[in-house]
Order: structure tokens, then sequence, then C-alpha cells
């Protein structure tokens, strides 16, 4: 086989062409590596193409009323070429200064419908939350790729003060 394509299995096959993403550099190839930024998630077979964590979730806001916050968002403008798209949402309670020393995780104290991991749709409602508080959410878009080569979290945030009495 020629650079660019591989043939998995020897024998009298065809060549196969390198899966997006993906090159090989060698005469005799047997798998085609990932290109610089892109991956295989650890189920993926070596046929498919390989991919990148998604982007950060876009237009994000918040709606508030007496019982409830509803956190909405647009998915990512790049999947990263996946369709095992999910997104997580994290939380800090802040204190009035709103300084990040002053800051503590809150998901515990918190409930979160349906959750508040591996979310499928783009919104959340999240209840039980303290009056007069400021709290800063994290939405992460994830991927199977996601982690992979060291990458930035693509996170979008969005703080919100309670002031309901």
């Amino acid at each position: 086989c020629r650079p660019g394509s591989y043939k998995a299995l020897s024998g009298n096959i065809k060549c196969s062409e390198c899966p997006l993403h993906s090159s090989s550099h060698d005469q005799a190839a047997t798998i085609c590596h990932c290109d610089k930024g892109f991956y295989r998630a650890a189920k993926d077979p070596s046929t498919v193409a390989c991919t990148r964590a998604p982007s950060a979730p876009r237009n994000l806001i918040s709606l508030i009323n007496e019982t409830a916050l509803f956190l909405t968002w647009s998915p990512p403008s790049d999947s990263g070429g996946r369709m095992d798209l999910t997104y997580n949402i994290m939380c800090q309670r802040c204190g009035a200064s709103g300084g990040e020393e002053d800051c503590e995780p809150c998901e515990s104290d918190l409930g979160f419908v349906p959750r508040p991991l591996g979310l499928t749709g783009t919104s959340v409602a999240i209840l039980d939350f303290a009056t007069h508080t400021n709290y800063t959410f994290h939405v992460e878009a994830v991927n199977g790729v996601s982690g992979l080569g060291g990458n930035t979290r693509p996170l979008v945030n969005i703080t919100v003060t309670t002031d309901q009495t």
C-alpha cells in the first residue's frame, strides 16, 4: 500500500484510503494514525475517522422563578465530528464579593432535573437553591474523545444571583 492508505489484513485484498483526519506514512501500513489534534475513543475501531473534542456550548441563558432556575443553551458549533455529545453541569456557590477565592462546589446541595451529568438535551432545571446567593454554573460539552490530548475543557459559564425572598 502507498502512503495515505493501509491494509488491515494481509492477503489478496485491496488497500483502503486512510479514514478522515488520519494518515499513514509507511508503504506497508496496517493502520492509519490520527492527525495532530484528532483522536479515536478506546472503543472506536481503527477503520473509523479520527475526531476531536467539541467546542463549548453556546448561548447559555438562565430563567428563574420562586421554585426553580432553568438553564438552556445551544449545542457547540463543532461537535468534534462525533454523535456521542453530552453535557455536564458544574456549580459553584460564591460569597457576596463574587471572587473565585470565595467559591465552593455546590452540585450536591442542589436538585437537577433531569440530572447534572451526561445530559443529552440542552436544558436543565435546578431546584433547592438558596436565596440571596451567587451561583456560577459551568456547562461543559463532552464527547467520546474529550480529555484525550490535554485539550482545555469546553465550558460556557453564567452567574446567577438568587434575589427571591
